[in-house]
């Protein structure tokens, strides 16, 4: 009788026990959910604040980007002073050797460039025009880190925690040499709109109001020029958040987005890669003009 009254006690101390230790594991697991949801929101605070102290930035881009004939490369450096708007660039791909400076208010707002071919001078052109895009998606003023900080910014707005449950945290990698933060978005309401376009817009100033991509604006809208002025309550399609899914690896040093490859409706849409990254840099004025030393305007 003893032994079964123990055996019996026995049971019911190992299914206290195992009690004890679900709901400590319950505990411990929404404890972890909401820490990793906060990491999550620490995480892109500090990258926004670390893009938004850095005034003066040097690095080497490297894109990848989609478009009707396959993926295009393109590889250069680039001087960017973020307020006001400076940027110099020397491209390696294509059009080795051949140089941008574009400061925003100046030279009419146009971008002064030095082609490093015949006839060997330089012209100055609009920074949406086709030939400094040479393929790509982005014209030269979205050069540089400040429009992610301000798309995240303004997907902080819009989605409010909501982001940092559709955003998985996927550890520490190393890319490129550096130990890195791993995020992906998939956005699960990204879809085309009819928008109605108000006197003056362009798919430009569009893209740009909305921190959209340009280029899918262009292939929504195959029939309408990227700089012409769209009528009053013009109907155009557009895409109502930047990517359907994005994956960024986020520098665990200084913060900074240094890989990121963004999804569309069809798969990869486009890659970019910083590398030589320079965050302790303060550039001379004269950096910033057509006679620097260094240049070939």
């Amino acid at each position: 009788m003893a032994n079964k009254l123990g055996s019996i006690a026995n049971i019911s101390f190992m299914r206290f026990k195992i009690l004890s230790l679900l709901l400590l594991f319950l505990q411990f697991q929404f404890h972890l959910f909401s820490q990793s949801d906060e990491f999550k929101k620490d995480l892109i605070n500090n990258m926004i604040n670390a893009i938004e102290a850095h005034n003066h930035v040097e690095f080497i881009m490297i894109r990848n980007e989609r478009n009707d004939k396959g993926f295009t490369y393109g590889e250069f450096y680039a001087k960017v002073q973020n307020e006001p708007f400076k940027l110099y660039i020397k491209n390696e791909v294509p059009k080795v050797g051949s140089e941008i400076l574009y400061i925003k208010g100046e030279n009419d707002d146009k971008a002064l460039v030095n082609p490093n071919s015949f006839p060997y001078i330089s012209i100055s052109l609009a920074p949406e025009n086709s030939l400094l895009l040479a393929g790509g998606h982005h014209c030269v003023k979205e050069t540089g880190f400040k429009f992610m900080s301000n798309m995240f910014k303004q997907y902080q707005k819009n989605y409010g925690n909501k982001l940092y449950e559709i955003m998985q945290y996927e550890g520490i990698y190393n890319w490129n040499q550096r130990k890195c933060h791993k995020i992906s978005i998939i956005y699960p309401d990204y879809q085309k709109l009819n928008y109605r376009a108000k006197e003056g817009e362009n798919l430009y100033s569009i893209s740009r109001k909305k921190l959209l991509n340009v280029d899918k604006l262009r292939t929504y809208n195959p029939d309408i020029d990227d700089t012409e002025s769209l009528d009053e309550g013009q109907t155009i399609i557009i895409n109502n958040v930047y990517a359907k899914k994005a994956v960024v690896f986020i520098d665990k040093e200084n913060y900074f987005p240094i890989y990121q490859v963004i999804y569309d409706e069809e798969g990869i849409y486009e890659k970019y890669k910083y590398t030589n990254l320079n965050l302790n840099v303060n550039f001379s004025q004269q950096e910033f003009k057509s006679d620097y030393k260094d240049y070939n305007f």
